[in-house]
């Protein structure tokens, strides 16, 4: 009873409840869509990222890297794709499943002291 009473005597100049209001509203583009990553906005890793994406290939992979039981020795290394000088890898070890980190950097071969294991870059 009391809210009927309230909403009477309220102005009905608009409403602020209602999307039929006399406030307009604001948008951010002309056409009121969502700018998407296409229109060459981005710059930087994610410009990069994108560029290589459109010929399909994928410069930061972020999937898990389980290499065969043969790889990890010096002759036969871990193989980690990169598009860039240097990456962070994370590596699960299979029996611990402990996530090792670490810095791979393009050239030689690379011995990760906690796995035991030899990696190297291989450039896209």
């Amino acid at each position: 009873m009391a809210l009927q009473t309230i909403q009477r005597t309220i102005p009905r100049t608009f409403s602020l409840f209602s999307p039929s209001s006399s406030v307009p509203s604001r948008f951010f583009s002309v056409d009121n869509l969502i700018p998407s990553d296409d229109d060459g906005r981005q710059t930087g890793r994610r410009g990069a990222e994108l560029e290589f994406e459109k010929k399909g290939i994928d410069l930061y992979n972020r999937d898990p890297i389980t290499p065969p039981s043969d790889q990890g020795s010096y002759s036969n290394p871990v193989l980690v794709p990169s598009g860039d000088g240097s990456r962070t890898v994370g590596f699960v070890d299979p029996q611990t499943h402990a996530i090792y980190w670490f810095n791979l950097a393009k050239g030689p071969v690379h011995y990760i002291k906690n796995l035991g294991l030899y990696f190297k870059m291989e450039e896209l």
